[in-house]
């Protein structure tokens, strides 16, 4: 009993022949390991049913590659009876040590059986078609299965239409499924403005959002009309206009608070600059909100019907009142956000010029080594006074009074070096003059001496 006996349109391989090929199967394993002549003659005995049977799992696998080239891919592999695949494996001559008997049989006039190895690939690449899975995780048999639901329950034609580009866009042969979404586009296309409308009557946004994803889904080209692709875009972010309403009053009044907080602590205080960090994560948070908010409206003012839906919701009127609640607060805020940016760069001005200062010549050793360093420290210092002073100078308000302490220390620094070296200049003055002094008052004695010397002679 061969495949092409069979009843069906096209013919399937029945759990019979599955039977009957695996007693087949086991028949030529017991040869092959029987080996020699005994086997050869129990090949022989069996070569022409195996050639049968190789010759129908040929023309099974072409009917499994046939179904898959038309989108039935799923049927493919459920067509033959179970274990149809693991079967048919089995029944493949090409295995190892597999020439040698081939020769053998040969020999003896045998003409043996050939699997075509390109329908045996196709065939076995239909299962690896089916697991192919999209970017959400879903694989193409789980369409498959969802598109069968959908057809025998007669579902919605948009979910269809979605499954059948999922299944298009995972299948290797897509055009048949392109060939199904055509029709079904166009009976859809007659009804889904009307849905759209329907659903904003309703202030239903769950039906908004799924006719949105299904007109994302499609290339509708000139069959959907501009205009229902332009209300569902403008009714986006209607739904949430509620929510950001409430996250946007929490956030203007989270701002103004902390800002109140800020400005009743003493300035620059660590409580005072953590509550006001505080603050301007609120105000940052406000803005981004705001920024929405707006950008929702601005969409909802391309169609009549948004602009409705705004209107309803209060948000323009609320957004007035949160921003002239924040206002002055968030200048508040910028105000300080200045002033740190002060007193960073001036800190960095004094802790440049607390390093020259650091850099002054230690007052030890003798005058002249002093001397020669105190000159070159001089001239770094009247450098960098100089330097330093044009930068401050440039900062907002002008130089800091913490910042201009600071080159007077510097300056202070310089004076108390140069009156040491006055102070040992004076010094060594005063030695040469003592010691002046003490030789003239030996010479002066030597001399009274040698007049004394003489008037007593």
């Amino acid at each position: 009993m061969t495949l092409s006996t069979q009843t069906g349109n096209p013919p399937s391989v029945t759990h019979e022949q599955i039977d009957a090929w695996t007693k087949l199967a086991d028949d030529i394993a017991a040869a092959l390991a029987m080996g020699g002549e005994p086997g050869l003659d129990l090949l022989t005995g069996i070569m022409a049913e195996w050639s049968e049977a190789v010759d129908d799992v040929n023309t099974a696998r072409q009917i499994c590659v046939d179904l898959a080239s038309k989108g039935r891919r799923h049927e493919a592999i459920h067509w033959h009876a179970e274990n149809f695949f693991d079967v048919a494996d089995r029944l493949d001559p090409d295995r190892p040590g597999w020439e040698a008997w081939e020769q053998s049989l040969r020999g003896r006039g045998i003409v043996t059986p050939r699997m075509d190895p390109e329908l045996k690939e196709l065939a076995n690449r239909i299962h690896e078609d089916l697991e192919s899975r999209d970017l959400a995780g879903r694989s193409l048999i789980d369409h498959l299965v969802d598109l069968r639901r959908n057809m025998l329950l007669r579902g919605h034609l948009g979910e269809r239409l979605v499954t059948l580009q999922s299944i298009c866009d995972l299948d290797p042969s897509p055009q048949i499924w392109r060939n199904m979404i055509s029709p079904i586009r166009r009976r859809r296309v007659d009804v889904i403005a009307d849905e759209v409308q329907a659903a904003i009557t309703r202030r239903d946004y769950d039906a908004l959002e799924s006719l949105r994803a299904e007109v994302a889904s499609q290339d509708w080209g000139d069959d959907l009309p501009a205009s229902v692709s332009l209300l569902l875009e403008s009714t986006a972010g209607c739904e949430a206009l509620g929510e950001l309403k409430r996250r946007l009053g929490q956030a203007a009044a989270t701002v103004v608070g902390r800002v109140e907080e800020a400005r009743r602590q003493i300035p620059e205080s660590p409580g005072c600059l953590a509550t006001i960090e505080v603050a301007k994560e609120a105000r940052v948070k406000f803005h981004n909100l705001r920024n929405t908010l707006v950008e929702t409206i601005r969409a909802a003012s391309a169609t009549p019907e948004a602009s409705v839906i705004v209107d309803e919701s209060g948000v323009k009127d609320a957004l007035r009142q949160f921003d002239d609640a924040v206002r002055e607060p968030a200048a508040w805020l910028e105000k300080q956000a200045e002033e740190a940016r002060i007193r960073v760069a001036a800190a960095e001005i004094e802790a440049k010029v607390l390093r020259v200062m650091e850099k002054a010549p230690a007052k030890a050793g003798d005058k002249e080594a002093f001397q020669r360093r105190l000159t070159e420290w001089k001239q770094l210092a009247e450098q960098a006074l100089e330097k330093y002073r044009k930068r401050a100078a440039r900062l907002p308000g002008g130089v800091p009074a913490r910042t201009e302490d600071v080159f007077q220390r510097l300056q202070a620094t310089r004076q108390d070096r140069e009156d040491h070296l006055k102070s040992l200049q004076r010094r060594e003055k005063m030695l040469v003059a003592g010691f002046i002094i003490g030789l003239c008052v030996v010479v002066l004695l030597l001399v009274v001496g040698v007049i004394v010397a003489v008037v007593l002679n």
